[in-house]
Formats: C-alpha cells, sequence, structure tokens
C-alpha cells in the first residue's frame, strides 16, 4: 500500500499532515531532476532521513558542533569505531553528553528535512511498510528521533514567509560580504560572530559550512545585518585591493582568501588568477598553485596565446608532476604548434606518468603515438615494448624488439643484435628468426675472441722484439764507446818502442771488446782492429825491429787465437812461419851470449 504524486499538484506539507493524521509508517521518496531523499516515518513521527545520492551526514562534525564532547574525544572515536556507530563510540567518553548528540543530529534532520519544500519541481512516492532499515544510517536510528511532520511544515511556511524578506538582501549563497562596522555590544552575540566573518575573504556559502547554526537562520542573520547597515556586498574590485593590502603586510593566506573571492565573482580576471597562483606557491599549496596555473593556462588557450598558455601548463606539471591531464594538454600543445622535438619529449612524460599510475593502455596509446612520429628513436620503441609486456602481451612486445634487432644487425652492431634477439627470445621462445640470429652471433664472436687472441700474442712478440732492438742497440752504443777508448790507447802505445808491455795491453783491450758484446758489428770491428794491429807487430818482428822473444811469441799466439780468413789465411802461415825463425835466431843469440 502506498501513494504517489507531483508536488505541484499536493504540497508537501500536506503528505506530512497525512502522516501524523494517520499515524503512518513507511518511507517517502522525493525525487527531483538527477537526485533524490528517502525520510523515514514511524506511526506518524518521522525518524530517519537520507540524502540518496547527495552527500551522507558528517556525524563528527555533527558532534563537534553540538559540544558533544571534546574535539578530542570526537576525532578519536570517529578514527577508531570501526563497524560501529560514533554514538556508541563515544559513549565511551567521559566528555561524551548523549543529548546533546541526540539534540545535534535531530536538528540536522529537521534542516534537511525542511529543505525538502523548496523542491518544487519533484515527485514523491510513499510506500507504506517498516522497508529496509539499511537505507538509512544506523547512527540515526539509535538516536531515537521523533520529529513532528506538522511542526516540520508549520516551521518551512514560515521560512518560505520569511525568505522573501532575505532574498531582497542576499541574491545567492555565492555572494561576499564585509563587514561596514564592529560589531557593538547591542549586538546579538550570534550577530556579532557572524558579522566577524564577513571579512570579504569568503562567500556566504563558506561561512554557512563553517558555522554549527542552522542555514536558515545564519541567511536570516546575514540579511539582517545588511539590512540594518552593518554589512554589504562587495565587488571584484574591492576584494582585489583587500588583496594588496593583505600581501604588502605579508598576510599571504589572507591575501589569497580576498583573490578567490574575487575569482568566484569575476572569473576572467586574469592578472588576478596569476597573482593567485603565485600567492598559493609563497604559501606552499602546490596543489591548488597548480590548479589555478591549469585554469589561467586554459583561459590564454582561448584566447589563442598559445606559447603563454603552455608556459603555464608547464608550471603547472613542475608543481604536480604526475598530472595527467595537464601533461595531456602540454602534448596538444606543442602538436599545434608543429614542434616535434618538443612533442616527444612531452610524449613521454604523459606515458611515463601513466606508468606510474598503472594505467599501462594510456601509456601504451602514447607510445604508440611518438614512435609513429619518430620511427627511429631506440628508446621509444624499447618502452612500448616494455608496456606491451606488462599488458601482457608478448607477441607486439616481439614485433618491436625484433625491428631494433634488425636494425642493429644491419648496422653490424652484432653486441646490440645479441641483445635485441634475447630479449625477442624471452617473449617469444618459438621466434625462429631470434634463434638463428643467436647462433650466428655467438659462434662468430667465439672466432673474435681467437682473433683477440692472436692480435694479443703479436702484439706481445712485437714488444719483445722492440725491447730487444732497444737493448741491443745499446750494446752497440756502450760497445762503441769502450772500441774507441782501446783504439785511443793502442795508438798512444804505439807512439812508444815496440818492446813495451802497453803496446800489448792496448792489444787486449780490443780483444776484450770483442768478448764482452759478441753477436754485434762492434765485435767485428774489435777483431779486424786487433786482427791489423797484431800483423802490423808481425812484420816488425820480420824486419828484426822487435829485439824480445817473449813479446813476439805472445803476439804470435794472440793472432793464432784471432785467427784469419781463408783468403789471407795461406799469406799468415808464411808470415808466422819466418817470425818464428827470427825469434828462434834472437833466442839463440841470447842464449851464446
Amino acid at each position: 500500500m502506498g501513494f504517489a504524486g507531483e508536488l505541484t499538484t499536493i504540497g508537501l506539507g500536506e503528505v506530512f499532515q497525512n502522516f501524523a493524521f494517520n499515524r503512518l509508517t513507511g518511507v517517502l521518496k522525493v525525487m527531483e531532476r538527477d537526485h533524490h531523499a528517502l525520510v523515514y516515518v514511524e506511526d506518524g513521527k518521522i525518524r530517519a532521513f537520507s540524502h540518496g545520492d547527495l552527500k551522507p551526514f558528517d556525524y563528527a562534525v555533527i558532534a563537534e558542533r553540538a559540544d558533544a564532547a571534546t574535539p578530542d574525544d570526537v576525532r578519536t572515536a570517529n578514527r577508531r569505531r570501526r563497524r560501529r556507530t560514533l554514538r556508541a563510540a563515544l559513549a565511551k567518553c567521559e566528555s561524551f553528553d548523549a543529548d546533546r548528540y541526540d539534540s545535534g543530529v535531530r536538528q540536522s534532520i529537521e534542516e534537511e528535512v525542511i529543505l525538502l519544500f523548496n523542491w518544487k519541481a519533484a515527485s514523491f512516492n510513499f510506500e507504506e511498510g517498516r522497508g529496509d532499515h539499511g537505507t538509512f544510517d544506523k547512527e540515526q536510528l539509535e538516536c531515537n528521533i521523533e520529529l513532528d511532520p506538522q511542526a516540520i511544515a508549520m516551521e518551512a511556511a514560515r521560512r518560505m514567509d520569511e525568505w522573501e524578506g532575505i532574498s531582497r538582501q542576499i541574491a545567492s549563497e555565492r555572494e561576499i560580504f564585509v563587514a561596514v562596522q564592529e560589531a557593538t555590544e547591542d549586538l546579538p552575540e550570534q550577530a556579532a560572530e557572524i558579522l566577524a566573518l564577513l571579512d570579504g575573504s569568503r562567500d556566504l556559502r563558506t561561512i554557512l559550512d563553517e558555522l554549527p547554526d542552522p542555514r536558515f537562520h545564519v541567511m536570516k542573520t546575514v540579511a539582517e545585518l545588511v539590512e540594518n547597515g552593518w554589512a554589504t556586498r562587495t565587488s571584484a574590485e574591492n576584494l582585489r585591493d583587500l588583496a594588496h593590502k593583505a600581501q604588502a603586510s605579508g598576510e599571504v593566506h589572507r591575501a589569497a582568501r580576498y583573490l578567490e573571492a574575487a575569482l568566484d565573482l569575476e572569473g576572467g580576471d586574469l592578472a588576478a588568477r596569476e597573482d593567485l597562483s603565485r600567492l598559493y606557491e609563497k604559501a606552499g599549496r602546490k596543489k591548488e598553485a597548480a590548479r589555478e596555473h591549469k585554469r589561467l593556462a586554459f583561459a590564454k588557450e582561448q584566447l589563442g596565446d598559445l606559447d603563454g598558455a603552455l608556459e603555464c601548463y608547464e608550471r603547472s606539471a613542475v608543481l604536480v608532476p604526475f598530472d595527467t591531464d595537464t601533461l595531456d594538454k602540454i602534448l596538444e600543445i606543442h602538436e599545434k604548434r608543429s614542434a616535434p622535438a618538443e612533442f616527444v619529449k612531452a610524449g613521454r612524460q604523459l606515458a611515463e606518468a601513466y606508468a606510474a599510475q598503472s594505467l599501462h593502455d594510456e601509456a601504451r596509446d602514447i607510445y604508440q603515438r611518438l614512435v609513429e612520429r619518430d620511427r627511429d628513436n631506440v628508446s621509444l620503441r624499447e618502452a612500448l615494448a616494455a608496456t606491451h609486456v606488462k599488458l601482457h602481451e608478448p607477441g607486439k612486445a616481439a614485433a618491436e624488439l625484433q625491428v631494433l634487432a634488425r636494425r642493429a644487425w644491419s648496422a653490424q652492431s652484432y653486441r646490440d643484435a645479441l641483445h635485441y634477439y634475447r630479449s625477442v627470445l624471452a617473449v617469444d621462445r618459438d621466434n625462429e628468426e631470434a634463434r638463428e640470429r643467436i647462433s650466428e652471433i655467438e659462434s662468430g664472436r667465439v672466432r673474435e675472441r681467437k682473433a683477440r687472441r692472436r692480435r694479443r700474442i703479436l702484439l706481445a712478440f712485437m714488444s719483445v722484439l722492440a725491447g730487444l732492438a732497444l737493448w741491443q742497440g745499446a750494446r752497440e752504443w756502450t760497445g762503441q764507446e769502450a772500441l774507441h777508448h782501446a783504439g785511443v790507447a793502442a795508438m798512444s802505445a804505439l807512439a812508444q818502442t815496440p818492446a813495451d808491455g802497453s803496446l800489448l795491453s792496448a792489444i787486449e783491450r780490443h780483444a776484450y771488446v770483442a768478448e764482452d758484446y759478441p753477436y754485434t758489428r762492434t765485435a767485428l770491428q774489435a777483431e779486424q782492429t786487433l786482427r791489423a794491429l797484431l800483423l802490423d807487430q808481425v812484420q816488425r818482428i820480420n824486419i828484426a825491429a822487435i829485439v824480445k822473444p817473449a813479446y813476439a811469441r805472445q803476439l804470435i799466439a794472440r793472432l793464432d787465437a784471432v785467427g784469419f780468413p781463408v783468403e789471407i789465411e795461406r799469406e799468415w802461415i808464411a808470415m808466422r812461419s819466418q817470425a818464428l825463425k827470427q825469434i828462434q835466431a834472437q833466442e839463440k843469440k841470447i842464449r851464446d851470449e
């Protein structure tokens, strides 16, 4: 059982009167455009309310505004309640006041139900029965709320009558008001509190969200303050002036609030938005600064200033690096400006941002666009192949890697080709081309290692030869020095008498040079010089120029030791025989004497 209708024909007050008169139990559903609300009625009393698809109640805020417990207890209970209601969690706190909490929840529900009377072009549907209590917050049911529908209807009618006067002073909740004069003692406490909030830095909706009082009462108080000259609505120009004053005095956050309010009134003021973005950066509010840079960039883009828009988008990307919307706009602008290098760079940043958020499908699409623009970019193809692997697309990954492998093979960069072909085989084990190429490269590498080994051996041998040549050169040089000194000594000895023993010593020096530097040209020169000296002395013996037989025999013995070439050996034998005869004759003469 139930009933339905349109609120344009049957007022919501009549529906509520029917609830109370017939003590009905059920769920009322009120629908307007794309949202709806639910009211649970039991025995003619309103017990619970649900926003439907709108935001739910924040019971922690309700508890703090009702002063039902200390703020610390509310936050602790809200954090630890798990599946329990906040009321049940707060019940264990000493500071908890259940009556105040129930009153706060009751007042919140009452305000939301009264707001339903503003839904003009709405329909309703009432279904009798207790229904599914899971539709409504258990929090409300535990508070044992019983609201009189007739009293709510009367309150709603009274507010509607008063709203005409309020609307003359307040056009919308987006308006911004500023106090004209400070509060005095004759101003009620609630009005003084609201007047203090009318500083021009926030709109009326923000103030309504900050205050615990019912929205209607706040709106009514603001209207009265405006009507009595305590406050007035402000303009964007006044707000900008206030912002500049606040900024000059170092109140950055306050200046930002003024500029926010000014932009709510005049959103097209690009200078104010640019100032606001700088203030956000100065205050360390990176997300808000990035948001304003994006809005400023969008406005400049609409005006055709692509360079200015790009600068703003890039600044936003610096503040919030992985904002894909911003990076996508940067890519779009580079594409419009026909800047290939910048387009590829921006696209890579966007793809990496998608990958960082595990959005590999989007990253793959971006990489594919980039590869189409720059087909020779190796790193882009590698990134695209890696993305295909993450998306479990081995065939596509192998195809991209195979392109890189073939290029490396054609360029005879076999090390890179081996790397890419191995990567292909890792994702596609049946790829015959990869197997064949890997086999060829690996076998070629064995030959290359052997060639390198041979080159190393040859280099070592050449190094040894070079060392020997240097050593031999050093021997030749020192041998020439020794031969020179021996020649000088021999010339000095020849200048004396032939029988002088110093001549034989000089001759022996040439023999030492020949013995100390074997297998050198110096040794050959020493032997030739020694032979010439000895022959000269033997000729002196033959002409009886030498009278000492012992010295003569030593010369002959030395010549025998040196030896002669074959062509002059016969001549030496004759000369030796004659010398021996001379020596024997001389010895006989000495004996006879």
